[in-house]
């Protein structure tokens, strides 16, 4: 989006109030433990899928950090540690509105133990990402919602409530995903953000400047009227660069947030070494899981053929949550081959799409070599 006004005066852009979402991150010592616990719930929490390509337009356009999102069907207990009755009404009303498209379920049931915990306290509004919520202590807020008031317009509680729970469900700044290039201008931004902020460049290169790394990020076209993004005011970019606010989930909120937290999950499919079976990515965003038993140790491949674009992990012995391996294009063509040598036990294999809108056929051969 461009604009054709001038620039507003140095001063005009320092001084102007900012509501800018501060990412809460765990932590060092406690992320270890947060990564652990994520794969025991759900496996296909990983970091580590390759997904480093040029952004093809299949890709939707949404980012999510994998490793922090929830398993599909679960009830989210939600607590507020203070408030007003009326702004926590309609925070609660506001929220559910991810529902609808996510198979998730907001509890706000106040319970001593719930995984979200709202204040309206500090200053800002800001949460912590999906499941390192989990490695806050009790007595302490995983959210805060302190822009809100009660006289302050619906559109705002749109704004400021889905874009906070969607990073509850695991959701990024649009702004820092690994598909979009900002024109900052990095002396302006630096300014503003100490002016108004009080940010040293550290952190205004983590909470603006800086990308997500591609590494464990499911990401694709970048979606200006996301609800993850902020406004980007031209007076901090390079040209006429600009994005305005946004107060609703966008369409490609909607189906990307369907594609994690589907309704139904697709069952884990036994397969025997040396027996060519056949797979379908029927659905976008959908894993498929296979599992097959080594009985004798020995190099083992097995890779997808076909002509979808395949991605597949290694996973095991015994257990979905401990990764061998990953790989994208090792394989003919678009198809992931994986080589490894294997003692008895048995392994899972998850296959993946490319794209998160990618569908398709494949097959996969699990073989012993």
């Amino acid at each position: 989006m461009t604009r054709t006004r001038s620039k507003p005066p140095a001063d005009e852009i320092r001084f102007r109030e900012v509501r800018m979402c501060v990412d809460r991150r765990l932590p060092a010592d406690r992320v270890p433990e947060a990564e652990r616990s994520a794969m025991q719930e759900r496996p296909d929490n990983l970091r580590v899928v390759p997904f480093r390509r040029g952004t093809g337009p299949a890709r939707a356009r949404m980012a999510i950090a994998v490793a922090t999102e929830w398993k599909a069907g679960r009830t989210l207990h939600v607590r507020f540690l203070d408030g007003e009755t009326e702004v926590k009404r309609k925070v609660e009303t506001v929220a559910h509105g991810w529902e609808e498209h996510a198979n998730i379920t907001f509890a706000f049931d106040n319970r001593p133990d719930a995984q979200i915990r709202i204040s309206f306290r500090e200053v800002g509004s800001w949460s912590y990402m999906g499941r390192d919520a989990l490695h806050i202590p009790k007595r302490k807020a995983t959210m805060n919602l302190g822009w809100l008031t009660p006289d302050s317009p619906d559109d705002e509680y749109s704004r400021v409530v889905l874009h906070e729970f969607g990073h509850a469900l695991g959701c990024i700044h649009e702004h820092q995903s690994p598909a979009v290039t900002i024109p900052w201008d990095k002396p302006a931004v630096y300014d503003y953000y100490a002016a108004t902020q009080g940010w040293s460049h550290e952190e205004t290169n983590q909470n603006v400047l800086i990308p997500y790394s591609p590494e464990g990020i499911q990401f694709s076209m970048f979606d200006p009227a996301s609800i993850m993004l902020y406004a980007v005011d031209d007076a901090l970019t390079v040209g006429t660069w600009s994005l305005p606010w946004n107060r609703a989930l966008s369409d490609t909120d909607k189906s990307f947030i369907r594609s994690r937290y589907p309704k139904e999950e697709k069952p884990i499919v036994d397969v025997t070494v040396g027996k060519a079976s056949d797979g379908l990515i029927g659905r976008a965003g959908e894993a498929d899981w296979y599992r097959f038993v080594v009985g004798s140790p020995g190099v083992y491949r097995i890779g997808t053929s076909g002509s979808s674009d395949t991605v597949m992990t290694l996973h095991g012995p015994e257990s979905r949550a401990a990764i061998i391996a990953a790989d994208d294009d090792s394989g003919p063509g678009l198809n992931a081959r994986i080589e490894r040598e294997l003692g008895p036990g048995r392994y899972f294999v998850q296959v993946r799409h490319y794209g998160l809108t990618g569908v398709g056929t494949y097959g996969l051969l699990v073989e012993k070599v």
